[in-house]
């Protein structure tokens, strides 16, 4: 039974860390940026496991074994879909779900807009399926962006509603008042850190990067839409049309490269 059972633990951990892997590549950073020196133990001891399963013989050996065989082909099976089943560029998904939801896109920028008091910033991320990449505003700051209850709630509704992730904004003069409340001299360059004046509407995360879609904020000057544009690096953007910019960003490490961009473009000139 001892046999059974250390054979058994890091063949399960094996199995979870696969399927992990497989329903949210996000876990895959995880277990290689924080978890790295204990997965590298489980995969020694479960790799060991496997070797002794195959040439001992000890009570319910065919399932310990089984269990190995099953992890193999998950293996294959997570690196096939996540390797050779990726999709030329994930700006087509963001085309298709931008035409079939652009009214309530612009309904939950729109409303979040309204809701928030000048000169604040506003951050919410609200994914269902996956609650561990939730944020939201405590009730302290939402008292300080002008926030109740009621409006929060109906952003979080909205924002299912356009089948979206997640919503960030930075309404005029926000920058002044992010200085004056972190004690930072105001001669820093205002301007510059206030050129995005843009909602971000947040599509889907990928592993740590994100993909969103970058609007302008109501009244917002065309000539200042086109020079925040342009302050944008050109390889993690798409122009989609005049006031909707498909925008790719990394997180903590990684490029910033939006992947598939050129052959993306290339369909566009050719619709």
């Amino acid at each position: 039974m001892l046999k059974f059972i250390l054979n058994l633990v890091p063949t399960l951990l094996v199995t979870l860390f696969v399927f992990a892997v497989l329903y949210d590549d996000f876990f895959a950073f995880l277990f290689v940026l924080i978890l790295l020196p204990l997965l590298f133990f489980v995969a020694v001891i479960a790799f060991i496991s496997f070797i002794y399963s195959l040439l001992e013989e000890y009570r319910w050996r065919k399932i310990v074994l089984g269990l190995h065989l099953f992890n193999i082909i998950l293996f294959f099976l997570a690196f096939f879909l996540t390797e050779y089943n990726k999709p030329d560029s994930v700006a087509y998904d963001m085309e298709e779900h931008y035409e079939e939801n652009k009214d309530d896109i612009f309904k939950l920028a729109d409303y979040a807009q309204r809701a928030v008091n000048d000169s604040c910033e506003l951050s919410i991320e609200y994914d269902f399926f996956r609650p561990y990449n939730n944020h939201f505003p405590d009730s302290t700051e939402c008292a300080s962006i002008g926030l109740d209850d009621t409006e929060l709630e109906q952003i979080k509704k909205l924002i299912r509603k356009a089948d979206c992730k997640g919503i960030s904004l930075k309404k005029k003069g926000w920058a002044v008042a992010y200085c004056r409340r972190n004690s930072y001299p105001e001669s820093l360059d205002i301007e510059r850190m206030e050129s995005g004046e843009s909602v971000e509407i947040l599509y889907k995360r990928v592993g740590m990067g994100s993909y969103s879609y970058n609007i302008p904020l109501h009244n917002t000057p065309m000539d200042t839409w086109k020079k925040h544009v342009k302050s944008l690096s050109e390889y993690s953007t798409i122009e989609y049309n005049d006031s909707v910019i498909f925008f790719y960003e990394s997180g903590a490490v990684g490029s910033d490269l939006f992947v598939g961009r050129d052959e993306y473009l290339k369909y566009r000139k050719r619709k």
